[in-house]
């Protein structure tokens, strides 16, 4: 485990992340001490990534709460929400809820192991398949969704009052989602200028999967949008690049990726700490 700092969580706030427990697995651990388990919050999903057969332990024994720590391991999370997302459509969303899954450890290889190995090869083939792009009207979802996605990314969106007028602003413009099934992990908000222009309000990806072509693939979904709409050019402000920071370097390089163009760099647009660069893209 290392040297994570650990936690108490109660244990049926927590939703596993496989569908299967083995018999012989479960002989194994209760044998032995229990360490912390590993857990991690994506969007409004806190789900166990490992030691399931543990919980399960500490569940049968009567215990309220479990000693936890942050998964910080640089693994697939796309895959982990595809497994809770299995679960929760099974009825299972507390480690309570396998006390019927137990099976040999045969039959956990060919109903886990095997399942989640033909799951892998899927992603690695086209990940889109378990995405979605979804145009929001409710006006309390696009608060909700631009809130939670903000909000875990604080080294970008650290302001709390910039934040807080992102959450009210984005309630009526136009706003695509980004969903690995029912789990938020990205959006957008466009502002309209005029009926040739509309600018990136705000868009945030949760850095878990940033780096896998979906910001790439939501700027598609917005330009194909406003095309329909008959609009001509779509421009976006982000911090210019006379401020020396890292984060913001990667933004501005997705944003020309992308196609934008940097006009020109304001320095009193926002304040002398923060300049502002305009950026450009033609849709033509």
């Amino acid at each position: 485990m290392g040297s994570e700092e650990t936690m108490y969580r109660k244990i049926d706030q927590i939703t596993p992340s496989q569908l299967y427990l083995s018999s012989e697995r479960l002989k194994d651990v209760n044998n032995i001490e229990t360490e912390p388990l590993p857990i991690r919050r994506i969007g409004d999903e806190l789900f166990f990534t490992d030691g399931h057969h543990r919980a399960f332990t500490l569940y049968k024994k009567g215990e309220k709460e479990v000693e936890v720590y942050t998964d910080e391991d640089d693994m697939d999370w796309l895959q982990y929400l595809i497994c809770v997302n299995w679960c929760e459509k099974e009825g299972i969303y507390t480690i309570a809820d396998m006390s019927d899954r137990i099976v040999s450890e045969k039959e956990f290889n060919e109903l886990w192991i095997e399942r989640c190995q033909s799951m892998h090869e899927q992603v690695d083939e086209d990940i889109f398949q378990f995405i979605e792009f979804c145009e929001e009207d409710d006006l309390d979802v696009k608060s909700e969704v631009c809130k939670n996605i903000l909000n875990q990314l604080p080294e970008h969106f650290g302001i709390e009052q910039a934040v807080n007028d992102y959450i009210e602003g984005v309630r009526d413009k136009f706003f695509i989602s980004v969903r690995i099934y029912d789990t938020p992990v990205g959006f957008t908000a466009l502002k309209e200028h005029n009926k040739f222009t509309s600018e990136v309000y705000v868009i945030g990806i949760l850095e878990e999967f940033q780096g896998r072509g979906i910001g790439k693939r939501l700027m598609e979904k917005v330009e194909q949008h406003l095309k329909s709409q008959g609009k001509r050019y779509l421009t976006v402000k982000t911090l210019g690049p006379s401020h020396p920071d890292e984060g913001y370097e990667k933004t501005r390089a997705f944003y020309r990726c992308v196609g934008f163009l940097p006009l020109e760099e304001f320095t009193t647009l926002w304040d002398e700490n923060n300049p502002c660069l305009f950026m450009i893209k033609s849709l033509n």
